[in-house]
Formats: C-alpha cells, sequence, structure tokens
C-alpha cells in the first residue's frame, strides 16, 4: 500500500526530497544541470563485456552520474560521478530514500539501465518516479525468462515503466516480448568504427601448427574446465585474449598450460583488433545446454559481443565451441562467418584444420565484411534520440538483422 502511494503522490515524494536534502550528496561536487544516470550491477570498466559497450554508446555524453550496486571489479572509470546504492534487504519507501540521499536537488533526465540485478530495477523504478525522467531497459543478458534472478513482478513493473526497451539481439527480443507483451528494440553489442576492417584482409598462410585466438571472458566455470579438456588433447598452440583474473572463475596455470593456452589478459581494443588478424581462427566457447550447464540463463540466450568485435575488426573466422542452439551459433552460421563445434576435441581439431584451407578463410573473411552494420557510428545520437521519442529512430538494426531465426529451425 504504501508503495503504491510512495510511486504516484508528488507530495509525498516532494516531502521524502526535502527530508533528505541536508545529507551529504557526492563529496566535492557542485550541483549540476541535468544529468544522465547509467544504473548497472557493478563497475564500469574494461574488465567485462558491459563495460567497454555502455562506454560506446555513451561516449560523449558529459553530465554522465554511474550508478552500480555493488563492487566486483575494484575500480570504476566511466561518468562524470558515480557511486553505490545496494537495495537488497530494504523495503520500497527506504529505497527512495537511499536513492534521495545521494541524488536529492539533482536534475535527472535520462535514466539508462542494465538490469542484472533486483536492485538495478528498483534504483530505476525510484529515478523515474521521483524526477520524472525518461527510462530505457536496456537488456544485455538474460535475467528472467531462462534464468530466475529477477522475479516476475518486479520485471514486469520495471518494463512497465520504460519509454523504450532494448535488447542486444532477436534472441533476447522476441523471448522478452513474447512473456511480457511489450515491444522491444534492437541495440546490437555495436563495434568501434575507427577499428572496423573496411578492406579485405589478407590471410597468412598457416605454418603447420593449430594456432588460434581465445577470445574474452569465462563467466562459468564449467565452459572453462570442458574447453581445456578438450584442447589439451588437441595438440595447439592458443593466444587467450581476455580477463584472466576474475573474480567467480579459477584458471590455473597448470590447465592452461596443458591445454596450450598462453594468457595474454586485456589489451586495448585497438591493439587486439590487430593482433586478431594474425591467426586463422578465433575460439569462443559457450554453453552445452544440457544438464551439466549451471549458468542455462547466460547461456541460452546470450550472443558475446567479442564474436562481433572479432569478425568486424579482423574479419577472423570464429570457431563457437558449444551448442548449436546458443545464440552464438546461430549468429555465425546466419552470417556465414565461422563454425560451431561441441565440446569434443577430435571435433575441435577438424575443424581448426579446416580453417587453415584458404578457401574457407577467403569465403569466410568475404562474409565478415558484410557486418558494416554493427558499427557504432552515429549510435551516441541515435540512442539520445530514440530515448527521446520512446521508440528507436529507425530500424537500422532491426535491417542487420533481417531473415535470422531466433530459434532451432
Amino acid at each position: 500500500m504504501l508503495d503504491a502511494v510512495i510511486s504516484q503522490n508528488s507530495v509525498l515524494r516532494e516531502r521524502l526530497d526535502s527530508l533528505v536534502r541536508g545529507f551529504r550528496r557526492v563529496r566535492g561536487e557542485p550541483e549540476p544541470g541535468p544529468i544522465d544516470v547509467v544504473v548497472t550491477m557493478g563497475e564500469i570498466n574494461d574488465r567485462h563485456g558491459t563495460g567497454p559497450l555502455l562506454k560506446r554508446i555513451m561516449k560523449g555524453r558529459r553530465n554522465v552520474f554511474s550508478i552500480r550496486a555493488r563492487d566486483d571489479w575494484g575500480f570504476q572509470d566511466f561518468g562524470a560521478w558515480n557511486a553505490k546504492i545496494s537495495q537488497e534487504g530494504f523495503a520500497r519507501p527506504d529505497c527512495f530514500l537511499n536513492v534521495l540521499r545521494v541524488l536529492s536537488g539533482w536534475r535527472v533526465e535520462t535514466v539508462l539501465c542494465v538490469p542484472y540485478l533486483p536492485d538495478d530495477l528498483i534504483t530505476s523504478i525510484v529515478l523515474k518516479e521521483s524526477f520524472g525522467a525518461k527510462l530505457c531497459g536496456y537488456v544485455m543478458d538474460d535475467q528472467n525468462v531462462s534464468a530466475s534472478h529477477v522475479p516476475d513482478a518486479l520485471m514486469r513493473e520495471f518494463l512497465g515503466k520504460c519509454s523504450l526497451r532494448l535488447a542486444t539481439h532477436p534472441e533476447l527480443q522476441r523471448a522478452y516480448q513474447r512473456k511480457f507483451g511489450l515491444p522491444f528494440f534492437l541495440l546490437p553489442a555495436v563495434v568501434p568504427d575507427a577499428l572496423m576492417a573496411t578492406e579485405p584482409v589478407e590471410y597468412l598462410e598457416a605454418s603447420g601448427e593449430r594456432r588460434g585466438a581465445l577470445l574474452g571472458s569465462f563467466w562459468d566455470q564449467l565452459w572453462f574446465d570442458r574447453l581445456c579438456a578438450e584442447l589439451s588433447r588437441c595438440q595447439c598452440r592458443i593466444d587467450w585474449y581476455g580477463n584472466n583474473r576474475s573474480p567467480w572463475v579459477k584458471f590455473p596455470p597448470d590447465v592452461l598450460a596443458k591445454a596450450g593456452i598462453t594468457a595474454q589478459g586485456l589489451v586495448p581494443e585497438e591493439v587486439l583488433a590487430m593482433e586478431l588478424r594474425r591467426y586463422p581462427f578465433v575460439i569462443v566457447p559457450v554453453g552445452m545446454l544440457d544438464q551439466e550447464d549451471g549458468n542455462k540463463g547466460v547461456a541460452a540466450l546470450s550472443l558475446p559481443g567479442r564474436i562481433l568485435f572479432a569478425a568486424a575488426t579482423s574479419r577472423t573466422p570464429i570457431l563457437i565451441v558449444g551448442s548449436e542452439d546458443t545464440c552464438g551459433a546461430r549468429f555465425v552460421k546466419h552470417f556465414g562467418i565461422g563454425e560451431v563445434v561441441p565440446y569434443d576435441a577430435s571435433r575441435i581439431a577438424a575443424a581448426m584444420d579446416r580453417f587453415s584451407e584458404p578457401c574457407v578463410q577467403e569465403t569466410m573473411r568475404r562474409n565478415a565484411g558484410k557486418l558494416a552494420a554493427f558499427s557504432d557510428a552515429g549510435v551516441v545520437e541515435w540512442l539520445a534520440a530514440s530515448m527521446e521519442q520512446g521508440r528507436t529512430v529507425d530500424t537500422r538494426f532491426e535491417d542487420a538483422f533481417a531473415g535470422y531465426a531466433t530459434e532451432r529451425g
């Protein structure tokens, strides 16, 4: 009952705002003009995929206040201001107070929320109700349809308050539209335009050994364990470009060595784009969607942005290791830029050998040249205008996925 009163009664909201005006907000910061708020689960940085993508689509927007629910990575390098606001265990009225203690007196114009935790949705709802801000929900990974990290009632409330709803790829778009009966639009994990391979990338002939790159970060221990177990029987040499300091997954040095994997760590995107051109293939592991898979929500409805990055910047063929029914597998097959094999050493090795064939390289690299629509050129303005309008200002990304099958068969 009180929740409904707070969300609808502007007089009560003004009293709450007045109550917390005396609280310290963000130390040393002056009263700003209109601000754009970005709400995420953790810190925004380059150690995980959400960070670089948010930086890309918000680039150049000066008055950005970043709010996170928790600290996972140790540092934040995005936004003019940032704060941690945890809503776990608080009743809704106290959630309003938690936000207003930080932002009382500021002018919030827009809110962009990437929903992972219930905290993210609650904070975004509070911001919309307290400041009358336009709210955009940008679903990058499923936390409700295949997973159950966000309750249905809260997700429905959040989506209903959004004036714009975005998803990174068609499977996610369709799943959320089907469940909640609300329109979603596409904003994929766009690639830096300056790094796009606009000319054919010459393939360097194979040296006789199985050699490739492994790209991205592991979000599930099982994926890492399975991949290493199979690669250890493939007689290959793999350079891994990704975060090998995860707070959730362990990467024992002896296991990496046995699998033939050398961890190169995180490198700047402009360096990575050039490095990937030296390899005949890029490995991207995904889930198998079987009974052992402990993170089916991520596995079933996520499209790793590193697939788009690798294909668009280097045109290097992609080897998806995992289920054919994952989003990554469908993307690679639809655009003809790679192959999909299960966690099986013989099939992985056979695919590596096929990638050494010049005709295979030529075909897949030519197909990768058709991914120009996934450039981030103009996307900052596109997003700002779409948030203002309440729907996307054009269909550039829907058109890019024309004819795309979102389910098996």
